[in-house]
């Protein structure tokens, strides 16, 4: 192994490291973590694709549905959208407890590009509401390393397509605010 190749390995390792901690993150609910993953007014968008399909059916076989949609939930800097879950955290306070989500990174399954001090990962993803399968797609992250002798990644960009399992009503969507 040369250095290079040693040097791609250790990125990708920390990139690996760094989408992880996005999902610890979330899990948590802990918006000054999630912050601390973005580069100051990194983009973030979530789109939804429909109709809901089991993950098991062929992203193929989605795309020839004459009723297949794509709709841009939401578009907005990581400042905004940290701000939404915060506000999302205090309108549920004394509430009774929604369920519990749990969000993870398939990442033995997770593509990165790398070019110097930029680098772009495809990471599918699953998220579970009470244990039950809600959601699933996945995250396109930008990044940037946060110097040239830096081992630091950062999130640029992130770019988020998911789809609902099938038997969830739409009102689920916005659990998470």
């Amino acid at each position: 192994m040369t250095a290079i190749d040693t040097n791609i390995a250790d990125d990708i390792q920390a990139i690996k490291a760094l989408i992880q901690a996005f999902f610890d993150s979330i899990n948590a609910a802990d918006t000054k973590a999630l912050a601390s993953h973005f580069f100051p007014s990194a983009g973030l968008t979530i789109i939804r694709q429909d109709p809901p399909l089991d993950p098991e059916t062929s992203s193929d076989a989605a795309g020839t549905n004459q009723d297949a949609k794509l709709t841009v939930v939401i578009r907005t800097t990581i400042e905004q959208f940290v701000k939404l879950i915060d506000d999302g955290q205090k309108r549920r306070d004394g509430q009774p407890p929604g369920p519990v989500i749990h969000e993870w990174p398939e990442l033995d399954i997770t593509e990165i590009k790398i070019d110097a001090l930029f680098a772009v990962a495809w990471s599918p993803f699953k998220v579970t509401f009470d244990g039950t399968l809600h959601h699933y797609g996945k995250m396109v992250f930008t990044l940037g390393k946060t110097g040239s002798d830096s081992k630091e990644w950062k999130v640029e960009g992130l770019t988020q397509d998911y789809r609902r399992a099938p038997g969830w009503p739409e009102s689920h969507d916005s659990a998470f605010v």
